[in-house]
């Protein structure tokens, strides 16, 4: 066991098979405990394992860890030096270039440019910088990310009105990296808290929930209270990602000149980031942890053009990241969770990984569908590819069309295309195959990022309602 999950896992476990023990806030054992609805076999209420392990895992560095940095938890989780120079990834003649102390060497991967690229720990420096704990779940795509995400909140809320003046969380801010995310990120309301919280933790939580989801073209966040409680807000990172130094005081709103569209939208998402800055006990939940993680290349060496000698040229973080430790300078930031199934940065693991759920554990749980025997080869050449579109169409409806999931959803099928000349090309195609079988063209929804928001709209509902009524999407 080399790997901080590994490690945490094991004791998580131990910590399981005692009954979540926790002295000062013992009602986690109460709400973990609900999970299960059959203690003898261990039948998940409604959580997937994989999500209830995940969450276990949450909780466990929350109040037995007491929420430490990933720094913090190598030290306490890898005790000799070699193993944790192993688990977090370095080469031992860097860390003997460090006189094999390791404050020596995290003080060397903050400040030593060259050092860092030279030896590949870009990411590493990124861990070793943040000054609030920062944890990456990796749960491979399908696992439930977002009911994972969901019933943190929906936890750490029940915690917060249940113990006052614990160190809980009192307000969440879910990122999305785009508004495809941001859509299926409505998950999150329809999720059945009762199943998630016992009866008495479950009343007071529904009744203070305020979710709130950021629309285009509010200038503010409409319905939050600047300095209240139990807001779940959910926004794409466009949205209030910073962008230029904001101000913030004597109660004024700062404002951009906006003389121009770009200033406008620097100026929205200004006067948004500002309204959560004023949230306190705040945790930021990133969805698809790659687009928060990842400092740039640091930079690159150029040579000076007065001396003739390399100097390094810095290039920055990434924006989205700048917006965090925005927040946890303005407000009381307990927590950063993210989510992300490729937890790495330029083929660099991330070293902030606490939970692992990979493709090999959903294939095995039925989570995820095999692969193998499962892929079709095609030798066809670019004229034909009204004959590919047919064949996959037939194939779906052949195999998929009276295919039910548990909540009722009929089997859809997304297909998408280079361009919206092709996809138009080629819906003949689709057409043609529908009515060989029957099958009105009704049930055919085209979408691009110039649709009608009411086309666009259609296409979210896919994802989540039942009744729908278009069975196949092509954008």
């Amino acid at each position: 066991m080399n790997l901080l999950h590994e490690r945490i896992a094991t004791r998580v476990e131990a910590w399981r098979s005692q009954g979540y023990p926790c002295a000062d806030y013992p009602a986690i054992a109460e709400i973990l405990g609900h999970a299960v609805d059959d203690e003898r076999t261990g039948h998940l209420r409604y959580l997937r394992k994989a999500q209830f392990r995940a969450l276990e895992v949450y909780w466990y560095l929350r109040l037995i860890e007491g929420t430490s940095k990933i720094p913090d938890l190598y030290a306490r989780c890898f005790p000799k030096k070699a193993e944790r120079r192993e688990a977090l990834g370095l080469s031992a003649k860097a860390f003997e270039d460090a006189d094999y102390d390791f404050d020596t060497l995290f003080a060397r991967i903050r400040t030593d440019n060259a050092f860092v690229r030279a030896n590949h720990l870009e990411s590493l420096r990124e861990t070793l910088t943040l000054d609030y704990p920062s944890y990456i779940l990796a749960l491979a795509m399908g696992a439930g990310k977002t009911i994972l995400i969901g019933a943190i909140v929906a936890t750490e809320f029940a915690m917060a009105q249940e113990y006052p003046d614990g160190p809980f969380v009192q307000n969440a801010l879910i990122f999305a990296p785009g508004k495809t995310i941001i859509e299926s990120l409505r998950e999150i309301s329809d999720i059945p808290f009762g199943k998630l919280l016992p009866p008495r933790f479950e009343k007071l939580f529904t009744a203070s929930l305020k979710l709130t989801f950021t629309r285009d073209g509010d200038k503010e966040l409409s319905g939050v209270i600047d300095g209240s409680a139990y807001n779940l807000i959910v926004t794409n990172t466009e949205k209030i990602r910073i962008q230029k130094p904001t101000a913030r005081g004597n109660g004024q709103q700062f404002r951009l000149l906006a003389n121009t569209k770009a200033e406008e939208a620097e100026e929205i998402a200004n006067l948004r980031l500002q309204k959560i800055a004023s949230l306190p006990h705040l945790a930021v939940f990133s969805d698809e942890a790659h687009h928060t993680y990842g400092q740039k290349l640091l930079g690159k060496w150029e040579k000076d053009p007065a001396s003739g000698e390399p100097v390094f040229k810095e290039q920055g973080i990434k924006k989205v990241r700048r917006t965090v430790d925005y927040l946890a300078q303005e407000t009381n930031l307990v927590v950063v969770v993210n989510t992300t199934g490729t937890p790495y940065f330029e083929r660099q693991p991330l070293r902030d990984v606490v939970v692992w759920y990979g493709l090999g554990e959903g294939i095995q749980d039925g989570v995820l569908k095999e692969v193998a025997g499962n892929i079709k080869v095609f030798s066809l050449d670019d004229e034909h590819g009204s004959l590919l579109v047919s064949k996959i169409v037939a194939d779906f409806i052949d195999t998929y069309w009276e295919t039910r999931l548990p909540d009722g959803s009929p089997a859809r099928l997304a297909l998408y295309f280079p361009t919206v000349a092709a996809r138009d090309e080629l819906r003949t195609a689709i057409e043609s195959t529908l009515a060989q079988r029957a099958i009105a063209p009704a049930v055919l929804l085209a979408v691009d990022a110039k649709s009608a928001e009411s086309v666009k709209a259609e296409f979210y509902r896919l994802a989540h309602d039942p009744s729908a009524q278009h069975r196949i999407a092509h954008r």
